[in-house]
């Protein structure tokens, strides 16, 4: 092939200089790294191409344009020269003219076909390169035609020149070719697809114009409407609205109406009025006209006990039935642990109301936004949670439940309970204003009830608009009943059998409740008997198990491994330095033992046990009043044994020179509350005077300074532990002696209760 060449390096231009001036031939190589301005003999590639040189320019810049004429493969066997140029010793590679055969044959044929459609294909190719190459006859001057004119990195195409066989240099350049005609066939259907698309949207731009310009000449003509802007009028006309509501949807659907097809406004509009027109306004649920019997009746029937609580609701809805209100001038809320029924109650009085229940979840919830909605400015905005729950119950007298509302949270983006007082304000959600909608919308008809964990964490802002009804836990026998009545059937009919077909008896569901669960509500006990139903499906299946099975308490191990829990019963003698506390925690109560001893040390009370601060708080406390009375007060101080750890043989205070450390077992439990005074105080002075605490005797309380009880929370759930527990006597402050009479019956009858004012009443109850 004849192929011109520009070159500008001394070196260069002296060997094709010196090989033109005396017709000798001339070595093109390439680089390895075309970068390098000065390669050395490692930077030249061995295998390259012997060529004459038929003509040679100047040009004015001082480089020089050859005309080269390429001969034959050679390898450059060593460099005899590299100054002024390079001069080498070479060999030949081409191989001999190999002979015809069918398969050189086909493969030139392929190699050709293939090439024509990459001509084809390649913009950058001229046509005439098909006819060039297609008069070519030798196989192996087909493969250098072909590869000449491929559009290949210099990495490949020398590949293809270190080839000396023609029929594998034709194999190697058939399948490059089949590869760059894929490549080139995706690219011309991605620019035809590409193509289409812009004269599709051009043509639709244009016909849209020409619609437009129609409407303009026939704008009073009823038939130049669309079909979405007639629905939109339809429903405009159907939906009450109200006037100031309807005028604003107006306003927009006359913006729908003139605003350009391709404009990003459109899709903006069309989704406002599908989120306007899907509410129901004004259209309510058949269930507004309820009868309270029916109504206590179903809540009998989907809940044990519980009676404070239903009493608290029926009379909820006797005041709204009067008044003819859905909902009275309150929010009812429930509060209480996990698991005793609080969002079923709410389910159930949906329920026995034949009303539509939504359930929105506000844990976690920390933006404004998700109450209000988003504005339309924002891309993406939708309604807020209380008009999309209105959305789904299709109705404006659902009931909706406001759930986990003490777990919401503030930040930069907002308070969402400061937007709930507007939902649950009866003087202002008569004009509830969502950000996305714009329009005034009525919640009045809305039955709001709100669930909650804990009170403390109730936003106070909501707190005031809100009643809470607490849910205690509930009692051993409560649990039972629970159990048989309730969870039973509803466990047996979502794991396939009938209730028949597995019979836990009676004293195995006492014991799962006793050693395999410690909750006030129910929930564990109902994931405890759904392994077990799960056990008998499996073993149903697979061994062909007999049903009925029966589940004895002895079989329990079996289906539900080793109980994590004992029959932790107090013991009956006499404790020293340790004193028996009640705690209320999230899963119930809990009987504490609380330790305290005397060592060597400065002075210091050391306190273990993962106490928090207000605990911590209180244990200084009663120290404080400890070593204040046994100081300044000799009757006091008479309570002390004569080998007390507090005193010396002289009567002297030592607890200068020794620690008193005092410790709450379990240590890897946290626990935090003040109303631990009594039972720490206990525990400090008898390790101090060396009396011993009476046996099943346990104390609550909260201790001041001057050795004053203050009243405590969680009586229900601490008086069931100590029941549960072997505790005989409780000691309480005084304060809480009306709670008592709230308590269940057996819970009033098993314990003997003490009330005290103060520590100095204490001490005669809890010291032997």
């Amino acid at each position: 092939m004849v192929a011109p060449i520009f070159v500008g390096r001394e070196k260069s231009i002296k060997a094709l200089e010196q090989a033109f001036a005396d017709k000798s031939p001339i070595i093109l190589s390439t680089q390895k790294e075309p970068t390098v301005d000065d390669p050395t003999i490692d930077d030249i590639v061995r295998i390259g191409t012997m060529a004459t040189v038929v003509q040679l320019y100047r040009l004015p810049d001082g480089s020089i344009k050859a005309l080269v004429e390429g001969q034959k493969r050679v390898r450059i066997d060593d460099f005899a020269s590299t100054s002024p140029h390079f001069q080498v010793h070479f060999s030949p590679l081409d191989s001999a003219v190999e002979e015809a055969n069918d398969r050189v044959d086909a493969l030139a044929r392929v190699v050709v076909r293939e090439f024509i459609h990459y001509v084809e294909s390649n913009p950058g190719m001229p046509e005439e390169m098909s006819q060039i190459i297609g008069a070519v006859t030798d196989a192996g001057e087909l493969g250098d035609a072909v590869a000449a004119h491929l559009m290949l990195p210099y990495g490949r195409k020398q590949e293809l020149l270190e080839i000396g066989d023609a029929e594998q240099r034709l194999s190697q350049l058939l399948q490059i070719l089949i590869e760059e005609n894929a490549v080139l066939d995706m690219e011309r259907d991605l620019n035809r697809k590409v193509q289409d698309r812009i004269e599709t949207t051009q043509r639709q731009i244009f016909l849209h114009e020409k619609l437009k310009a129609i409407r303009d000449e026939l704008k009073d003509s009823p038939e130049a409407e669309e079909d979405d802007v007639k629905e939109y009028l339809r429903l405009l006309e159907e939906k009450q609205l109200g006037e100031a509501n309807a005028e604003a949807v107006r306003r927009e659907i006359g913006k729908l109406r003139s605003a350009s097809p391709m404009s990003a406004e459109v899709s903006v509009i069309r989704n406002y009025l599908d989120n306007v027109f899907a509410l129901p306004w004004g259209e309510l649920a058949a269930g507004g006209d309820y009868e309270l019997r029916q109504v206590a009746r179903h809540l009998e029937k989907t809940h044990y006990g519980l009676k404070k609580v239903k009493e608290r609701v029926l009379e909820y809805l006797a005041v709204g039935k009067l008044l003819g209100k859905d909902q009275p001038n309150t929010t009812l809320c429930f509060t209480g642990p996990p698991g005793v029924g609080k969002s079923s109650v709410a389910q159930a009085i949906a329920s026995a109301l034949d009303r539509p229940f939504v359930r929105i979840s506000l844990g976690g919830v920390r933006d404004e936004a998700e109450i209000r909605g988003h504005r339309r400015t924002y891309v993406g905005a939708m309604p807020g949670r209380i008009i999309d729950a209105i959305n789904k119950a299709s109705v404006d007298n659902a009931v909706v439940l406001l759930d986990e509302i003490d777990k919401m949270d503030s930040d930069f983006r907002g308070n969402p309970a400061a937007a709930l007082m507007e939902v649950l304000d009866p003087l202002q959600n008569k004009e509830f204003r969502d950000n996305y909608l714009e329009l005034d919308y009525d919640l009045s008809k809305v039955l709001f009830l709100a669930t909650a964990n804990y009170e403390d964490g109730i936003p106070a802002t909501l707190y005031d608009r809100l009643e809470v009804i607490r849910l205690p836990g509930y009692t051993f026998e409560e649990k039972e009943k629970i159990a048989a009545r309730h969870l039973i059937p509803k466990i047996a009919a979502e794991s396939g059998l009938k209730k028949s077909d597995v019979a836990i008896s009676p004293a195995a569901v006492k014991a799962i409740i006793r050693f395999y669960t410690r909750e006030s509500g129910v929930r564990d006990l109902e994931r405890r008997l759904r392994k077990i139903y799960r056990k008998v499906a499996r073993r149903y299946l697979e061994d062909g198990l007999k049903l009925p099975a029966r589940i004895p308490a002895t079989a329990l191990e079996d289906y539900l491994g080793p109980a994590p829990f004992n029959e932790e019963k107090i013991g009956r003698r006499p404790l020293h330095g340790a004193s028996l506390g009640l705690a209320y925690t999230a899963d119930g109560g809990e009987v504490l033992t609380i330790e305290t001893s005397v060592s060597t040390g400065k002075g210091d009370l050391v306190l273990t046990g993962q106490l928090g601060e207000v605990m911590q708080e209180s244990a200084q406390t009663a120290w404080g009043y400890l070593v204040s009375r046994a100081e300044n007060d000799p009757g006091f101080r008479g309570f002390f044994r004569r080998s007390a750890p507090a005193f010396d043989e002289d009567g002297k205070w030592t607890m200068a020179v020794k620690d008193l450390r005092l410790h709450i077992p379990e240590g890897a439990i946290p626990k935090d509350g003040p109303s631990a005074g009594i039972p720490l105080a206990a525990s400090m002075l008898s390790a101090l005077s060396g009396r011993a605490i009476r046996p099943a005797v346990a104390a609550t309380g909260e201790i001041t300074l001057r050795g004053k009880i203050l009243r405590i929370g969680g009586l229900r759930e601490k008086c069931l532990a100590a029941l549960r527990m072997g505790v005989k006597t409780v000691v309480l402050p005084k304060a809480n002696q009306p709670d008592v009479r709230e308590l269940p019956a057996k819970v009033r009858s098993g314990l003997k209760f003490v009330y005290v004012d103060d520590f100095d009443q204490a001490i005669a109850h809890l010291f032997v």
